[in-house]
């Protein structure tokens, strides 16, 4: 079993939608295009520095390993997939990274996706006439 988490540069106006749509056709193997940010190249480095990619690994090393497959990864977005025994100590480290460099995440398991702590809106929704001037 595996918890699996999908991070993706900060884009002005992205949605919930727009996010699980990437996060599903990446996973189905599709190429996606998301910008990139250096903020998502800081955490990608200092993710794969403290654990790296399985495919990385010599086989001694794999049990070791805090995932349960290699990444997918791309510009602007890379998905993990987290063994449930280490999710907890992965996940304490993602969080400190999370606090340097501002991303996007998407859980699908609970099918949500956020910017720091707030929850992205599910669809970009327009706004009313007299919220233009807010």
């Amino acid at each position: 079993m595996s918890h699996d988490l999908g991070f993706f540069s900060v884009k002005q106006g992205a949605t919930t939608s727009e996010i699980r749509s990437l996060y599903q056709h990446s996973c189905n193997g599709d190429e996606i295009s998301w910008p990139r940010s250096t903020a998502f190249d800081s955490f990608v480095a200092s993710l794969e520095k403290e654990y790296p990619c399985l495919d990385s690994l010599s086989d001694d090393e794999v049990d070791d390993s805090p995932w349960s497959c290699g990444f997918d990864k791309g510009d602007g977005h890379i998905i993990v997939s987290m063994v449930f025994s280490k999710a907890a100590e992965t996940g304490n480290y993602i969080w400190g990274l999370l606090e340097q460099n501002e991303l996007i995440v998407y859980d699908p398991q609970a099918d949500k996706a956020y910017l720091g702590k707030i929850e992205l809106q599910e669809s970009q929704a327009t706004k009313k006439w007299w919220q233009f001037w807010k």
